[in-house]
């Protein structure tokens, strides 16, 4: 197994980074140094490298830094950042002065402001020991999506945490002994819904106060619009149908991009689910935290007043890592599972009278691996089979980079270079039950069942989110949807207002300063 050797040449292979910086072991640097090499040719001197304790904690990181500096020699002072939102404001005013930035959240502001540091050398080179370079290990969807127009790419990812439907088999395996069949698209996840609340089992644990189910409703807007035009959103064009039939990419001056269907459709079902009347969010949402929702989800009850269990949460996949002491009390079996299909994708494609029933069959044929269904035809199926791939990626909100300002951008980069390695990613995997950085790394099969199923289900996905490089999102702040008084969108749904409300409190608030988020979009023309 992959793991395991890895493992046993660690030593052997951060032994020759020391040997080749042997110059660098007899005397370590500071700051001042800036990018000064030893004699063997390797960075010297110290960094300091901060990072959000966010919820893949940073453990990782302390070992990761020991090991590097004891092998090159080195100095790296780890930090941590316990508020949300503090690195990046540093970044975006130029005056973060650590030299590694691990940070929650975008960093395409600072990026276009030119105070990150160009990592193409940190993608281009072969960690020791490997046969392909860091660019050639990643999902092409997230390298591309960091890659500037002139080839150069700022940032790096400190995770790849994949979001949606987490089940917790346990409950399921009980209240349905003869088994159950996981729901494919949204209408079977609504019928699954109404299974479930038959046996006195609340379908999900929720809190209003943060808004996990962005992490389904984006999706199936993607879904139904289509990766491409659901990109374009946060671009400013829409698809403008010609009198022929034909559509043309148009710039939307007026604001059309905010009438995507696809965008009501997918509001409509989060309405459906999220609506508190209709039973399926746990009782106690709208009074839960989001600690208390995921302790109430892993069978713990909440606070001693509703021990009634949940059989699902839409979360993400660090989620076996935050509810792990309560695991080790109650063990409970968590599976991460694909998103379903909006249903009414259907509206899209050549067969639109295409049943539930065999959008859900086609969707089984495409997780078997097969290219094809008897009576759909091949853009039906191609769209079908791009829908199922998509899932919800907050790979985007862990971004790292190297300020322009760092004073030791060499040791930086080799810290980098280290941290995507295979032998970086085994110290990873080991504190984080087998999960990984998008490097390409394979933990073989010394995984707990919860990141088995996120390998299995998400090996090869298509990653959706907020674009954040565009510059209507870091510089006019266009969003997805707005909610009017400031609460999330998982609130707002859950006391009953609708998904038209919610489309038209949008369009009226992001139209009062459109003229100034299409000038964005022009002047990217």
């Amino acid at each position: 197994m992959k793991q395991t050797g890895i493992l046993k040449k660690l030593g052997c292979v951060l032994l020759c980074f020391a040997c080749t910086a042997s110059a660098a072991s007899c005397g370590v640097g500071n700051r001042n140094s800036g990018g000064n090499n030893s004699a063997g040719g390797k960075p010297s001197g110290s960094i300091s490298v901060i990072c959000y304790e966010a919820g893949f904690g940073t453990k990782w990181l302390d070992e990761m830094a020991e090991e590097f500096s004891s092998a090159l020699g080195v100095t790296v002072k780890v930090k941590k950042s316990y508020v949300n939102g503090e690195l990046i404001s540093l970044l975006n005013d130029n005056s973060q002065n650590d030299d590694v930035v691990m940070a929650l959240g975008s960093m395409f502001a600072p990026q276009d402001s030119g105070f990150l540091t160009d990592l193409s050398p940190v993608y281009n080179s072969v960690p020791e020991g490997e046969t392909k370079t860091i660019k050639e290990t990643m999902n092409p969807a997230i390298y591309n999506k960091l890659l500037t127009e002139d080839g150069k790419i700022y940032q790096m990812n400190w995770a790849d945490p994949v979001c949606g439907i987490v089940i917790n088999k346990t409950v399921l395996d009980r209240i349905f002994p003869d088994g159950y069949k996981v729901p494919n698209t949204t209408d079977e996840l609504i019928d699954f819904c109404d299974e479930i609340k038959a046996e006195r089992v609340y379908p999900f644990s929720i809190s209003t106060s943060i808004s996990y189910w962005d992490y389904l409703h984006w999706v199936w807007w993607a879904q139904y619009e289509g990766y491409d035009n659901y990109i374009d959103y946060y671009w400013g064009y829409y698809q403008k149908e010609q009198p022929d039939g034909t559509t043309v990419r148009t710039l939307a001056e007026n604001g059309e991009v905010l009438d995507m269907p696809g965008r009501l459709e997918a509001v409509k079902v989060a309405e459906r689910l999220l609506k508190k009347g209709n039973g399926y969010m746990h009782k106690y949402a709208d009074s839960m935290t989001w600690q208390e929702a995921q302790i109430a989800f892993v069978g713990q009850g909440y606070a001693g007043q509703d021990m009634t269990e949940s059989a699902m949460m839409v979360n993400g996949q660090w989620l076996e890592n935050e509810v792990q002491s309560y695991l080790l009390t109650k063990p409970q079996d968590l599976a991460m599972i694909k998103t379903p299909v909006i249903s009414s994708i259907v509206k899209t494609l050549e067969n639109k009278s295409m049943t539930d029933e065999t959008l859900s069959a086609v969707i089984d044929a495409i997780d078997k691996g097969e290219t094809s269904y008897p009576g759909v035809s091949e853009k039906d199926f191609s769209r079908i089979s791009e829908a199922r791939h998509m899932v919800y990626s907050a790979t985007f909100d862990h971004c790292c980079a190297i300020p322009a300002k760092s004073k030791n951008k060499p040791l930086a980069m080799e810290f980098l270079k280290f941290m995507a390695s295979d032998m970086g990613q085994s110290i990873y995997a080991k504190y984080l039950n087998g999960l990984t950085m998008p490097y390409g790394y394979d933990v073989g099969d010394k995984v707990t069942d919860f990141v088995r199923s996120r390998y299995e289900n998400f090996s090869d996905y298509i990653p959706i989110c907020i674009d954040f490089s565009s510059p209507l999102v870091y510089r006019q702040g266009l969003t997805a949807y707005t909610t009017g008084n400031g609460a999330g969108l998982d609130g707002v749904l859950y006391k009953g207002n609708t998904a038209e409300w919610v489309i038209n409190d949008t369009k009226t608030t992001l139209m009062a300063s459109w003229d100034k988020i299409i000038l964005a979009a022009k002047q990217e023309k």
